[in-house]
């Protein structure tokens, strides 16, 4: 059984994904179309992704979670290409993603002894919370958690979708959706059931986090995102399925999780695992 199997992303789903190749292949087009930004192969290195530098922030307080805080936003130039990108990226939003998002429901934000909050240190760096992110959410025992803790945790670590004008009230349900609603690291409730009856437990290793080069080609054309922590890293690494009885299996996994501002606490949290593959 491929335990990370998923439901195939419907149309709907992807339309509300918006994130790696849509938002490039929107900025491409529209910058080939006015002639603005660097060509296709600048190697230029992104500004944007270390944007809020650890020295020079106040992103390693305490990371409690607050009801009043809020997601540092930001008024990029308007540009020929800020206008017709954001413009583009908003009409993806129909009302069948505003219906999709609306009538999802999941664990409220919560942290449990399954699934730790990740330290505030590890927050205040986008490599350093892809890493702690990836770590928690598949170092897995099972048969001693369930899915809804996971959702929960899942919860408590997102990061607003800040492309076009979501209402706020739906924003912060993307990353559940993307760990539910496709191919993604959380197996179905039936499939988790199965896993903790036979003892299953998953543990990752040798991450490599970087950040995706469409990111930073997007960046480089000259499009800004209003959330400036945002960056979509690429994410690999190995991860080990140990059962009882069998030989452990080592398979190699990768993903693009896109980051953000957090919606409950200072510092980086997930807008959406998108990508996940296993081989």
């Amino acid at each position: 059984m491929r335990y990370v199997r998923g439901l195939p992303y419907s149309k709907v789903v992807a339309a509300s994904l918006v994130l790696v190749f849509d938002v490039v292949l929107v900025v491409v087009a529209v910058t080939t179309f006015l002639g603005a930004g660097p060509s296709p192969t600048a190697t230029s290195t992104s500004t944007r992704h270390g944007i809020v530098p650890v020295t020079t922030t106040k992103l390693a307080s305490s990371r409690a979670s607050s009801p009043e805080y809020h997601p540092l936003r930001v008024a990029p130039p308007e540009t020929a290409v800020e206008r017709t990108v954001n413009q583009a990226l908003s009409q993806n939003l129909g009302s069948k993603v505003l219906d999709l998002l609306g009538s999802s429901v999941f664990p409220a934000p919560a942290t449990s002894a399954p699934f730790r909050g990740i330290e505030a240190a590890d927050s205040t760096s986008a490599s350093l919370f892809a890493t702690a992110f990836t770590q928690e959410l598949l170092d897995v025992d099972f048969a001693t958690s369930s899915r809804q803790q996971l959702l929960a945790w899942a919860n408590d670590n997102n990061a607003p979708f800040s492309f076009g004008d979501l209402p706020s009230a739906l924003s912060t349900r993307v990353l559940c959706v993307s760990l539910t609603t496709g191919p993604s690291p959380v197996p179905s409730a039936t499939e988790w059931n199965v896993l903790a009856k036979s003892r299953t437990s998953w543990s990752v290793s040798g991450l490599v986090v970087s950040v995706n080069p469409a990111w930073t080609q997007a960046l480089s054309a000259g499009w800004e995102p209003v959330d400036p922590l945002m960056v979509i890293d690429d994410v690999s690494g190995s991860l080990t399925v140990s059962t009882p009885g069998h030989e452990p299996v080592v398979e190699s996994i990768s993903f693009a999780l896109t980051l953000g501002g957090a919606s409950l606490h200072s510092g980086y949290g997930a807008v959406a695992l998108d990508d996940w593959t296993v081989n």
